[in-house]
C-alpha cells in the first residue's frame, strides 16, 4: 500500500501554530509585565492566528476526504476521549496521592469551562469542541458533496454571523461573548472548520495557483495584514474592554489572514522536511504540556521579568519530553489523538 504523502507545508504551518499557542498562554494581557510593554503585548496578539488555524487544519484535511461517515467521526473521539481522559485521571490520582485530595470532577469542569478555579486543563476545551466539529463534520462532508454551491453558501452565512457578532462587540455587547464559554462559541469554530475545507477543496484548485504563481506578493499581503491585526488589536483592546485575542477571532482581519496563511503554506514546500517530519507528530503532545511549563517556569524571576523567553524555552522541553514519550510503549498513548 503506498503511504499517502504529507502536505509538508500545512504541516509548518501546524508547527507555527503551536508555537502561538505557547506565545498565548506566556504572555497573559492581563499581566503586568505584559499589559505596560507594548512588545510583549504585540507579541501576545501575534499569537491570534494559533486557533483558527488549528480547526482550518482539521477541517483542510477532514472535510475533504472523498466520505466519511458517524462511524469516522465516533472512531476519533473515542480517540480524544482516551486522551482526555486518561491525562484527567492520571493527574488527579498524583493529587489524591499527594495532597489527599479528590478533584476530578472539578478538572472534568475545568477542561470543559474556562475560569474554574484549581483547574489545569483549562486548554483542554479545545478538545472538545474539536469532538462538536467532528459531530457536524458527516453532514458538512455530505453537503460539500452534493453541491459546492450549497457548501460556499453555508460558509457565506456562517461569516456574515461571524462578522455581526464582531460588529456587536463594538456596541456594547461584548459581555454576550465574553460570558459564553469558548467550547460554546460553534459558529467561530465552524467558520475556520469551514474556511479549512474550502481552501483544501478541489473547487479551489485555481485560487491555490494563483496563489502560488503569485506567492511572493500574497505572503507580502499576509505580513501586511497581520501588522494591522496587530495594531488594531492593541487598539481595539481598549475599545471593547476586552484584552483577550479571542475577542477578535470573528473579525474580518483574523479571517483573511487565516485563508491567506493557510493557501500559502497549502502550495509552499518548505525545506527541512525531515526536521519538520520529526516534529509534527509531538505537536499534540506539546500542546497538552505546554500550560503545564509555563505555570512551573513562570515562577522563576527570570521568566516573569521577561516572559518572552518562556516561548522557545517551553517548546524546546515540551519537544523533548514528548519525543522520549512517544518512543514508550503505553505512554506514547497519552499524547496521540
Amino acid at each position: 500500500m503506498v503511504k499517502k504523502k504529507r502536505n509538508i507545508g500545512i504541516d509548518l504551518l501546524k508547527i507555527i501554530a503551536c508555537i502561538l499557542v505557547i506565545t498565548l498562554h506566556s504572555l497573559p494581557p492581563e499581566d503586568l509585565m505584559v499589559a505596560n510593554n507594548v512588545f510583549n503585548l504585540s507579541l501576545y496578539y501575534v499569537g491570534t492566528l494559533a486557533i483558527p488555524v488549528f480547526f482550518m487544519a482539521s477541517g483542510y484535511f477532514v472535510l475533504n476526504k472523498k466520505s466519511i461517515s458517524y462511524a469516522y467521526s465516533f472512531k476519533r473521539i473515542k480517540n480524544i476521549l482516551i486522551v482526555v481522559f486518561s491525562w484527567l485521571i492520571l493527574y488527579s490520582f498524583a493529587v489524591l496521592i499527594v495532597k489527599h485530595k479528590l478533584n476530578f470532577l472539578n478538572e472534568i469542569e475545568g477542561s470543559f469551562f474556562t475560569g474554574v478555579n484549581d483547574s489545569h486543563f483549562y486548554h483542554f476545551w479545545f478538545f472538545w469542541a474539536l469532538i462538536i466539529m467532528l459531530l457536524i463534520a458527516p453532514i458538512l462532508v455530505w453537503i460539500l458533496q452534493k453541491s459546492f454551491n450549497y457548501f460556499l453558501v453555508l460558509t457565506i452565512v456562517v461569516t456574515v454571523i461571524c462578522l455581526i457578532q464582531d460588529l456587536s462587540l463594538h456596541m456594547g455587547y461584548a459581555y454576550l461573548m465574553r460570558n459564553t464559554q469558548q467550547v460554546f462559541r460553534i459558529n467561530t469554530w465552524l467558520e475556520y472548520y469551514l474556511l479549512g475545507g474550502l481552501v483544501g477543496n478541489a473547487h479551489f484548485g485555481q485560487i491555490r495557483e494563483f496563489f502560488k504563481t503569485h506567492f511572493i506578493a500574497f505572503s507580502i499581503l499576509d505580513i501586511f495584514l497581520y501588522i494591522i491585526l496587530i495594531v488594531y488589536s492593541l487598539w481595539n483592546r481598549q475599545i471593547i474592554g476586552w484584552v483577550y485575542a479571542e475577542a477578535n477571532y470573528n473579525n474580518i482581519l483574523v479571517m483573511l489572514i487565516s485563508v491567506i496563511s493557510m493557501t500559502l503554506f497549502a502550495t509552499s514546500q518548505p525545506k527541512a522536511e525531515t526536521v519538520m517530519e520529526y516534529i509534527i507528530p509531538a505537536t499534540m503532545g506539546i500542546y497538552i504540556l505546554q500550560s503545564f511549563a509555563i505555570s512551573f517556569l513562570s515562577k522563576i524571576a527570570l521568566f516573569h521579568v521577561y516572559p518572552t523567553l518562556l516561548i522557545p524555552i517551553v517548546f524546546i522541553i515540551c519537544m523533548i519530553v514528548v519525543e522520549i514519550a512517544l518512543k514508550i510503549p503505553v505512554v506514547n498513548r497519552l499524547f496521540k489523538l
